[in-house]
């Protein structure tokens, strides 16, 4: 974050939002972002643009705010990225993350909110999520959708109760020319899902990501779910994972380590995730793929 801006900052806001959603007074704008850019202690800030970025994008939200029914950010990532090259969307992370558990100390997620563009599409999201109106600007944008690209469903944030999982899983059932995966650890509401005896998408591959506060119990009951394709499991390696198209030698040497691990701790088969999407196997990626259905994929933290 930049010296003016937080996390306590941004957690502030999105509890703001959620409660004006409920009724409750308009969101105020943190004192930090009105101050100037200046150095600090002699030096420079970190992020000498944050202060400034920080009021123009405020303005933004202001804008959103007097009419949420006209997004100021994209809802749907396009134009993925190096390492992820699919249609992606996002929501807040933690608050909503009703199955998070001991991930919520490696949480990425947080890391992007040093930027305020990308927090604000975050909270944006979530707020539309949480209307009537909001989820219908969501549905418009998702029938814009272009057919046959990969969409990942939940970068940043998770399922938060069983409206949004209704709202998303009976969307994602008018586009079956949409291929949909994602990582979630809110077990019990696709348990309830279930329970209430209603379908998954045929289009909707789940991973079950390590770090959610559920046991092995739960996780059983996820495993027998017509949309579950394996666990995406994060183990603690000794070094930072090398670059597989640098360092072809080094990473294999790096994943060996990796399976390894993964044999001790009672896994059999497993795929180790090199870090970018998208083409991580020869037709696509695991992560989506129904030939990798049971297999875990795992990934270091170090």
């Amino acid at each position: 974050m930049g010296i003016y801006t937080s996390k306590a900052d941004c957690t502030a806001l999105v509890s703001q939002t959620l409660a004006y959603i409920d009724g409750g007074p308009r969101p105020i704008m943190p004192q930090g972002y009105a101050i100037p850019a200046r150095c600090e202690n002699g030096k420079a800030s970190k992020w000498p643009q944050a202060d400034s970025k920080w009021l123009d994008v405020w303005r933004k939200w202001e804008l959103f705010l007097d009419n949420p029914t006209v997004p100021q950010w994209p809802i749907f990532g396009m134009d993925g990225n190096g390492k992820l090259p699919f249609i992606t969307f996002s929501a807040i992370p933690g608050i909503p993350c009703v199955g998070a558990g001991p991930c919520l100390k490696f949480c990425y997620s947080f890391k992007s909110w040093r930027y305020p563009d990308a927090f604000f599409k975050q909270l944006q999201n979530l707020y539309l999520l949480k209307t009537t109106l909001g989820r219908a600007t969501i549905t418009q944008a998702f029938d814009a959708l272009p057919s046959g690209r990969d969409l990942r469903l939940y970068v940043d944030g998770d399922f938060d109760s069983l409206k949004t999982m209704k709202f998303w899983f009976e969307l994602l059932e008018t586009r079956p020319d949409v291929p949909v995966y994602g990582y979630s650890k809110s077990w019990e509401l696709l348990l309830l899902w279930d329970k209430l005896g209603r379908k998954f998408p045929s289009n909707y591959k789940l991973n079950a990501s390590s770090g959610s506060k559920y046991g092995r119990d739960t996780l059983a009951k996820i495993q027998k779910l017509s949309c579950y394709r394996g666990t995406f499991d994060a183990l603690p390696v000794d070094s930072k994972m090398p670059v597989k198209a640098d360092e072809p030698q080094a990473w294999q040497a790096w994943a060996k380590a990796l399976r390894n691990i993964a044999k001790s701790k009672g896994y059999g088969k497993v795929f180790v995730c090199p870090g970018k999407c998208g083409n991580c196997i020869p037709d696509g990626h695991a992560c989506g793929s129904s030939r990798f259905d049971g297999v875990p994929v795992v990934i270091g933290i170090h």
